[in-house]
């Protein structure tokens, strides 16, 4: 018998079961199942909240630490996107207690180094700026399967992205310092979708300067500012149920939050949290800036100090916009800054898409000028545009505009700008005339004859009706237009404006269209004051022989309309809205 060739496999044997003892004793990596809860994140936003990101231990066995007994590093870069991170303070881990050791600082072992989240930055990772935490666990955990990490309250600038509606953002997982340490199944989870923050519809309407204003419009115009998904609107600002949307803290979970200084788990303390701030609770609540563009003759404008959800008289409690400053100036941009605010966040408002309907009036300081006011919306506390190319540090929301907070950009249509480009600004209101029509069924300046024409401006009226009656003082010009009776429209001619309690007196054989020389047909004249009558009187032209004279028809405004909605206005239309009086004359013109 070969004594030596005996042994070989008795000496393979006894290698192989040592090999198995040490593999159970000395090191063993870390199986993860991976998993996110993505958030939806708003595309103009600078610090919109990413999902949760859980590693779940799969295995037995597993043994925190490098293979030579130090810290391993687990490194979550968000390069599918790319997106760079916002927010230092407010980013916590939790764990289970099988991970307690591997979050406890070891003195002994200096090797091991702080503990927890040691690093939060922005890099340039292959041309492309990204974020990323480090993660630190000490040697020496011995998790059971079913353990867990879980980091949150990472916020993350979209806007800084250009991203569109639909675009999602993942993160991915890596053992940094020993790769045989941590394995991650799967390494990239999607942790976010983007979608725009809310649409904005401008409905127009016109203002008659024969009306007091603001008698005209009343509920007919309106800003609508609607939420794009339900959970767009944050509210922060009492009223708010303080229960809602906290973090996933909970017992018997540690929680450890970064802060400048790398910490371990002693700064996991109440008032550090509160300082950090509750995922879903941030700084300010979501807030908006509604701009409107001012002719000079605008004095104010006059936002309501509320608007509640769903209508523009609805006093729905839970959810609404509050003023919280304001600013108009004569002949430039007025704006209100409005907050969102809700008694039950996630309740109700996390459960459908609200729309409120702002509804500014204005103050004038002239009644005889017309013109347009315009308007847009925006996100806000709203940020400068940033570039995505460079590198921007994370940074402490104390020392920010806070969170959320939003690029600027413009909006003031339903349909969703294909690029981060401001809208043009739309018609909110229109300020315009009152204007009187007169039908003049014949009218001739041929064949020796001619018409004479008498039109009042019967709005200087104060005498009369004193000043508790009277219509709105109005001057304006008057246009004739001409429509023969075999050719139809000739065309028209303008007079100078008539001015309150006088009259234009005029021969139309002085007054015909350019290149009309005779005609002989029907004239429809508009006034551009209200409360016009007229006559007319055909005549030869030695005025020896008068034929006959009428009184003018007097057309209803087709821009006034009555309270069914007609072209005729009813006696309680004429009124003036403030003082519930009869204007004027208080007739159908």
């Amino acid at each position: 018998m070969n004594l030596k060739s005996s042994r070989k496999p008795l000496l393979a044997g006894l290698f192989a079961l040592l090999l198995l003892g040490c593999a159970g004793t000395s090191f063993g990596a870390i199986r993860f199942d991976v998993f996110a809860s993505p958030t939806e994140v708003i595309d103009t936003g600078r610090s919109e909240v990413l999902g949760s990101i859980n590693m779940i231990v799969r295995g037995s066995d597993a043994l925190s630490g490098t293979s030579q007994g130090g810290a391993v590093q687990i490194g979550i870069i968000y390069n599918d996107g790319p997106l760079q991170i916002d927010n230092l303070d407010g980013i916590k881990v939790f764990f289970t207690s099988g991970f307690q050791p591997a979050f406890t600082e070891k003195v002994t072992v200096p090797a091991s180094g702080k503990v927890g989240i040691v690093s939060v930055s922005n890099i340039n990772l292959g041309g492309k700026i990204v974020g990323q935490i480090t993660l630190n666990l000490a040697p020496g955990a011995r998790p059971a399967e079913g353990e867990w990490i879980h980091v949150e309250g990472v916020r993350g600038r979209i806007d800084v992205t250009g991203s569109l509606p639909g675009t999602n953002f993942k993160a991915q997982l890596q053992s940094i310092n020993d790769p045989s340490a941590n394995q991650f199944y799967p390494e990239t989870v999607r942790v976010a979708t983007v979608f725009d923050g809310m649409e904005v519809k401008i409905v127009p309407e016109s203002y008659l300067l024969c009306f007091a204003i603001p008698a005209r419009p009343t509920t007919t115009n309106y800003i609508k500012i609607t939420e794009s998904f339900n959970r767009a609107f944050v509210a922060n600002t009492s009223p708010y149920t303080p229960s809602d949307r906290t973090d996933s803290g909970g017992a018997g979970q540690v929680p450890v939050v970064y802060t400048t200084t790398p910490a371990g788990v002693n700064a996991g303390t109440a008032a550090a949290e509160s300082a950090a701030g509750y995922l879903g609770r941030p700084i300010n609540a979501t807030q908006f800036y509604v701009y409107l563009d001012l002719p000079s003759f605008v004095a104010t404008a006059n936002w309501p100090a509320d608007v509640y959800e769903g209508s523009l008289n609805a006093a729905v409690t839970v959810g609404s916009l509050h003023l919280i400053t304001s600013k108009t100036v004569a002949g430039d941009y007025a704006w209100a800054q409005y907050e969102y605010r809700s008694t039950n966040q996630t309740g109700w408002s996390d459960t459908k898409s609200e729309s409120y309907y702002v509804n500014p009036t204005f103050t004038l300081s002239s009644i005889t000028q017309v013109g347009d006011v315009l308007a847009y919306v925006t996100l806000s506390p709203d940020v400068d545009a940033q570039s995505g190319s460079s590198i921007i540090q994370p940074i402490s929301n104390a020392s920010s505009a806070g969170i959320p907070r939003f690029q600027q950009m413009f909006e003031s249509d339903a349909a969703y700008n294909n690029g981060f480009v401001d809208d043009e600004m739309k018609i909110y209101a229109s300020f315009i005339r009152c204007n009187c029509y007169l039908l003049f069924t014949y009218v001739t300046s041929e064949n020796g004859y001619d018409t004479g024409i008498a039109v009042a401006n019967t709005t200087g009226d104060t005498e009369v009706f004193t000043t508790a009656f009277e219509a709105a003082d109005q001057v304006g010009k008057i246009t004739f237009f001409y429509y023969s009776a075999t050719d139809g429209y000739v065309g028209k001619y303008s007079t100078s404006e008539v001015g309150t309690g006088k009259s234009y007196i005029q021969l139309v054989s002085k007054q015909l269209p350019t290149g009309v020389t005779k005609f002989s047909g029907y004239v429809i004249a508009k006034a551009e004051f209200q409360f016009c009558h007229a006559l007319a009187f055909v005549a030869d032209t030695a005025w020896s022989n008068f034929s006959h004279g009428y009184p003018a028809n007097i057309i209803p405004d087709p821009a006034i309309k009555g309270t069914a909605l007609t072209h005729f206005r009813s006696a309680a239309d004429a009124a003036d809205f403030a003082n519930a009086v009869l204007s004027g004359e208080a007739l159908n013109n």
